[in-house]
């Protein structure tokens, strides 16, 4: 089991741990036998935590293609009646393959339909897998970075291997796209990192594939920043949670349609928010407003490589404001909550 690695590290590292990821991803996928998906099929994602939220990526861009697919949180699963199965395929997420809940989910997921997705493949969720793929167990940060970007680079290969989501171009530069971002998102990064730190609460916003990111920053806030913060569908946050915003609340917006419109009413409320699109300005009726921080990124990024993309946004967002905090991100006030199995030596 490898270390955990500072915040700043772990995020600055992502161009080279990705490529060393995907290197070691495309081996066990040459190695697998996997079993085809046919027509009609149901693939379900069982997760917990932040690999939860990735899974809302991977069910966006598998009902684009017309085939169903469902997030399942590992603890609902632990309730189900015995011989429940809610798919077809299963895809077995934990960074660090100690994650008690979705290793006893997938106890009762049916055998010969388990792929695992995880840093350490060879840890306890070997037990429950038929198909292990692994990122090469690089040292990771406490609060996610490469494994979260990891994640969403592993289900673009390997839907593309089974044959029901061909990988865009962009999918093979993914690191260098991600290095890209570190720079080029930096400045902003800092600007809106020193709003979030100074807001007494922070709504993070998305629909589709950027919804992941919406619930992935929502999460790094509260377990980097110790601030309150929520995550909400765009249409779902108009259904009545945008009402607590007020003058002191940062809003995070993640979109291209409906958030583009979203920022008015807020805007005239005093509240301050952030537009992360690639729709053009034009587009944006408040562009300019001072109270309005728009940051672009590319129209042509495919369905898994945006989230990845807003996520290193989000995690230098994450990065500046700790820095006007009195704690470190790797230092968490609740832990030894049983949220990981103890680690087994390698024999």
């Amino acid at each position: 089991m490898a270390s955990k690695a500072p915040f700043v590290d772990a995020m600055r590292s992502q161009p080279e741990q990705l490529a060393f990821a995907r290197e070691q991803l495309v081996r066990d996928l040459d190695a697998a036998t996997l079993a085809s998906w046919k027509p009609g099929d149901t693939v379900g994602v069982v997760a917990m935590g932040a690999s939860s939220h990735s899974g809302h990526a991977l069910v966006t861009v598998l009902a684009a293609a017309g085939i169903r697919a469902v997030n399942l949180v590992a603890s609902d699963l632990l309730l189900a009646a015995r011989g429940y199965q809610p798919a077809d395929h299963y895809i077995i997420v934990s960074e660090s393959g100690r994650s008690p809940e979705p290793i006893e989910a997938a106890r009762s997921l049916t055998v010969g339909r388990r792929i695992g997705i995880s840093n350490f493949p060879a840890a306890q969720i070997s037990e429950v897998l038929d198909v292990a793929l692994g990122f090469g167990g690089f040292a990771d940060s406490g609060v996610y970075t490469v494994g979260y970007t990891a994640t969403l680079m592993a289900y673009a290969l390997l839907l593309d291997r089974v044959g029901v989501v061909p990988a865009a171009e962009d999918v093979a530069h993914i690191p260098a796209l991600v290095a890209d971002a570190l720079a080029r998102y930096d400045a902003v990064a800092a600007r809106v990192g020193a709003l979030v730190a100074g807001a007494t609460s922070i709504d993070v916003v998305g629909r589709g594939v950027s919804f992941s990111t919406a619930s992935e920053l929502a999460l790094m806030i509260r377990e980097g920043l110790r601030m309150q913060s929520s995550s909400f569908e765009t249409y779902q946050y108009l259904h009545g949670p945008m009402e607590s915003a007020v003058a002191t609340t940062v809003v995070v917006l993640f979109g291209d349609e409906r958030e583009l419109t979203v920022p008015e009413p807020l805007l005239a409320a005093g509240v301050s928010v952030i537009l992360v699109t690639a729709a053009s300005e034009a587009d944006i009726p408040s562009a300019g407003h001072p109270n309005l921080t728009i940051v672009p990124v590319s129209a042509a990024l495919s369905g898994f490589v945006r989230p990845i993309v807003e996520t290193v946004f989000a995690q230098l967002v994450l990065a500046h404001g700790i820095e006007h905090k009195p704690f470190p991100i790797e230092q968490f006030v609740y832990d030894g909550l049983g949220t990981k199995v103890d680690e087994v030596a390698a024999s």
